[in-house]
Order: structure tokens, then sequence, then C-alpha cells
């Protein structure tokens, strides 16, 4: 009896040490709840966030400033009479920017390089550069090389100047490039996890140099020339069509409306409209903005007032009766552009007027393609009007009307409030009715949590109306 217990005893043990054999280890692993987060995990879930704080926050903030739309009440009023808080900005940088995408985005370059993926650590440059850009560009100085060691108690992250961070994430889109071409990848980006090219990894080169031309741009004002050569450059490695559009489509289904539409409906009220200043300038003269001189895409930005005309909202308007946003932009699963072709063709009009060697005839060229691009992407080709007004010549083209252009063709996007910065001459923007500044404001507020917790590294004393490295 003893000898069959001890035999029993040893086969139990046998059969404990190599389960593995005849069991399957993974068997009680949930397939929808993975241990790791993969690249192809994080990339769609990171560009869901960039494109909801692109076509949220950031567009709306940005767009009351620059006039391309109004707050009537509340706190969107608030923002329109340049009253925004530090606590306004909280959420976009814990949540969109920091505790969010920048995280998630450097979470999936380290895993992808360390497994040997370097065509998903390219996209995920090109984004991160991005939003870096885009971070920056709010800010000036922020946290960025020191910003994703929370997890080993660095809660209190240094900041870089902007100067330094334009260095970091030009370095970061040359690195894309080279890896977006490279020869093998262990994985790449597919139809199934990217949500912004579907795996098209010559459109993400596309966008890194597209990126590269906006971001050398923007030095106009600290490096002269250079920055107009430097797009320059880059631009014909960059789009080519607006089939290259570095966009994000929403859905119709309640998780996945585009935030625009979720803040119209849930906020009712709260944005008036469009402003007038946008209004006027697609009215191009005509008085009603119905008129056949009306550029097509007026009827597209807003809808008609009664009596089937058009009037938009006075900045620091607080009452409703002026033209609201109209679908194309406001309806569920709307687009929100990061950069497009429309855009590029205005940066590469500017470079070439701009540069010292001036050459007129190409900045002419790319004007009139950057129109005609920019109503074609909203569904508003009209060939008669285009042969009217996208005409211009060396003898007729003038950086305001590039510039001006280009306002219009970045409808509800933050680029637009980079541009009025770099030339707020060119536009004739009114204070809005009850401002709490005396200007305009060039810059947001450093949220309420890093003035909490992290003060002795935050800049101190910069106002709303005070400017950034490259705005000086």
């Amino acid at each position: 009896m003893k000898n069959k217990i001890n035999i029993l005893l040893i086969l139990v043990a046998l059969g404990l040490s190599s389960c593995d054999s005849w069991i399957d280890p993974d068997m009680n692993i949930d397939p929808n709840q993975p241990l790791e987060a993969t690249p192809a995990l994080v990339l769609p879930a990171a560009q869901a966030g960039i494109a909801y704080a692109a076509g949220g926050e950031l567009s709306r903030y940005t767009g009351y400033w620059v006039q391309h739309i109004t707050g009537i009440a509340l706190h969107a009023r608030r923002h329109e009479t340049y009253g925004t808080t530090e606590a306004d900005v909280e959420n976009l940088w814990k949540f969109y920017t920091y505790g969010g995408q920048l995280m998630d985005l450097r979470n999936l370059i380290d895993q992808a390089t360390e497994q040997g993926s370097p065509h998903f650590s390219g996209v995920g440059k090109v984004l991160m550069a991005y939003k870096l850009g885009v971070t920056t560009d709010m800010w000036g100085d922020i946290p960025y090389r020191d910003a994703f060691f929370g997890d080993e108690g660095n809660y209190t992250a240094k900041y870089q100047t902007q100067q330094e961070i334009y260095t970091d994430l030009f370095g970061l889109l040359s690195e894309a490039i080279a890896e977006l071409e490279a020869a093998e990848s262990l994985e790449s980006p597919s139809s199934d996890d990217d949500l912004i090219y579907l795996g098209d990894l010559e459109k993400w080169k596309k966008a890194a140099y597209a990126l590269r031309a906006r971001f050398s741009i923007h030095l106009s004002k600290v490096n002269g020339n250079a920055a107009y050569t430097d797009a320059l450059n880059a631009i014909p490695n960059a789009f080519e069509s607006n089939a290259d559009n570095m966009s994000f489509q929403f859905g119709k289904v309640a998780v996945e409306e585009s935030p625009l539409y979720q803040y119209l409906d849930q906020r009712e009220g709260y944005i008036g409209g469009v402003g007038k200043y946008l209004v006027d300038l697609l009215k191009n003269g005509d008085e009603d903005g119905v008129g056949e001189d009306a550029d097509p895409r007026l009827a597209v930005y807003a809808d008609t007032i009664p009596g089937g005309t058009y009037e938009g909202f006075l900045p620091g308007a607080s009452s409703a009766g002026a033209s609201e946003i109209g679908e194309f932009f406001a309806k569920a699963d709307a687009l929100v552009n990061f950069i497009t072709y429309a855009e590029v063709k205005f940066i590469e009009a500017e470079a070439h007027l701009e540069k010292a060697a001036s050459d007129p005839v190409k900045a002419a060229e790319a004007y009139n393609a950057g129109v005609i691009a920019s109503l074609a992407q909203v569904g508003a080709t009209d060939a008669d009007w285009e042969a009217k007004f996208a005409v211009e010549t060396a003898a007729t083209i003038t950086l305001e009307k590039i510039m001006k252009g280009k306002y219009i063709a970045t409808f509800l996007q933050d680029e637009t409030f980079s541009d009025w910065r770099r030339h707020t001459v060119l536009f004739d923007l009114d204070l809005a009715e009850g401002a709490k500044t005396t200007e305009i404001p060039r810059r947001f507020p450093y949220p309420q949590s890093e003035r909490e917790y992290n003060v002795d590294n935050m800049p101190g004393g910069l106002t709303l109306t005070d400017r950034n490295w490259w705005d000086e």
C-alpha cells in the first residue's frame, strides 16, 4: 500500500512539473485583455487622442482668438474675451498631451525600436514631432527630454527652451524618414491599426516632409531667409495632392463622434458660429454672400441666416443670430486635419515670395494651387470661380493675399494661430468686445498642476500676451 502511494505521488509530481507539455500555458490569457500594449494597439489610440485634442480645445481656443469662430456664452465667451485660465488647459496638458499622447508615443517608439520595427517607430516619430510642435507652439518652453520618467519617480520634469524643442522635433522627423525607408521591419503599421494612412509608409514620409516645411516656416522671424530655404527644400518630397492629407476621420456612432460635434451637442448655445472677419473674406465683396463672386467655401463653412444670406459674428458677441458653423465641419463624422496639401502650397507660396531671391511667378502658381486644393478638399470645386479668383500672377500676388488665403484654407486648425502671430500686421482683427486684455493672446497659460507641483521648473511671470521664442 505504501509503495502504491509513493508511485502515485511521483506520477502527480511528474505531471505537475511537465504540465506545459499537455496544457497550453496561454489558455487563460484573454485576447481582449492583453498583458502588453503593443505598437499596433497603441498607435490607433494615440492617433485618436491627438485628433480629439486638435479638433477640440486646440481648435476652439485658437479659433476664438483668430476669429474663425465666436464664443457667446459661459466658458466659450470667457475664452472669446481672452479670459483663458490655467485650469482651462489642465485636461489638454495632462490627459491629451503628457499623460496621454506623448507618453503613449514615447512607449510606442521605445518598444518598436527594441523589437526591431523601424516602420512603427518611424510613424511614431512623425506623430511625436507633430504633437511636440503643436505643444511648444501653444506654450513655448515645455518639458520633453525629461518628461517621461514618472514611473521612475521623476514628477518634476525640467523644461527645454522652445529653440531646443525645435531642434529635437527636426531630429525626430529626420529619424522618422530614415526609419520609414528601412528595408526590413519586424512589424509594420497596417489598415487595422493605422487610422490615418492605413499603413501607407510613403504617405507617412510625405507627412514628415510636410511637417518639416511647416516648422521651418514658423521660424521666419528668427531664421530669416534660411527658414524659407529650408521649407522649400522639404516641399518636393511632401504632399502632391489632397489624397496625401494628414487627417483623421471620426465616426457616426456615439463613441466615435468628432469633438466639435460633441461640443455643439452637449454645450448648445456656447459657440455662436463663424466669425465676421472670416465670413467677410469669404463673401469676397458680395454683400449677401450668395452672388457669383462669393467664395464657394462660404456655403460649406457657414449656414445661412433667415433670408438665405450669410452674416458672421462680431468678436465678443453675446447673442445668437448670425451664421452657425456648417455641417461639413460640425457633423459627427467630420475630418480633423493635421496638415494638408493646401497648407503646403501656401507655405510654398510664402517661401518663394519672401526668400532673398524672390520668385513671384512660383509664388503665384503655388497660391493658385493652394486655393484650388482647399476648395476641392471641402467639396466646393467651382471652375468658373477658380478661373476668376485663383489666377494670381507675378504682378498681382502679395504676401497679404497668401496669408489670408491660408487663413481661409486652415479653418478650425490651430496652425492659423501660428500664422497670425507671424504676420499680425496683415490681419486687421478687432479686439473682442469685453476683452480682458488689451491685446489678442499669443500663448496658452501653463496648467494649474505645473504651478502646484513643478513650479521650480515652470517658466514664471508669463501672461497670455507674452511672446514665444519664434514670435519675438
